[in-house]
């Protein structure tokens, strides 16, 4: 008798699921930086509403090819105030990585023009915030 292989499913190393938010609904998290920052904005009273992964900026991946490419940030806020931000969650050891600083870069002249704010949270702000 021959026996069948299965596929052995490998554990992922981020910590996914949903979060359930009052403001945004249900919102899927790829890591617990993530879900972290959904609970916080959630918490803050300031926050009139967000969006996760929802914005949508194209850029150029490529300059010879001029290949486009869509990057999609992690939050969109706008607060009560009226300022509204867009912020990135990202490991501080990825910041240096080509594609990293491409996206980086197309976010800030997005929102310059979108007269927005742009910020990455890497996980020393999440700390001084007392998130992580």
């Amino acid at each position: 008798m021959v026996k069948k292989k299965t596929k052995r499913r490998r554990k992922s190393r981020y910590h996914r699921g949903i979060h359930s938010s009052p403001i945004a609904g249900d919102c899927k998290y790829r890591s617990g930086w993530e879900q972290k920052y959904m609970e916080h904005l959630d918490a803050d009273e300031t926050v009139a509403s967000w969006s996760y992964e929802k914005l949508i900026i194209e850029y150029v991946s490529n300059q010879k090819t001029k290949k486009v490419r869509k990057y999609y940030p992690d939050f969109q806020i706008e607060y009560k105030d009226g300022k509204k931000v867009v912020v990135e969650i990202k490991p501080s050891r990825k910041l240096g990585q080509l594609t990293v600083i491409k996206k980086i870069r197309a976010a800030k002249e997005w929102c310059t023009t979108h007269n927005m704010t742009y910020k990455v949270l890497t996980e020393i702000e999440l700390k001084d915030m007392g998130l992580i």
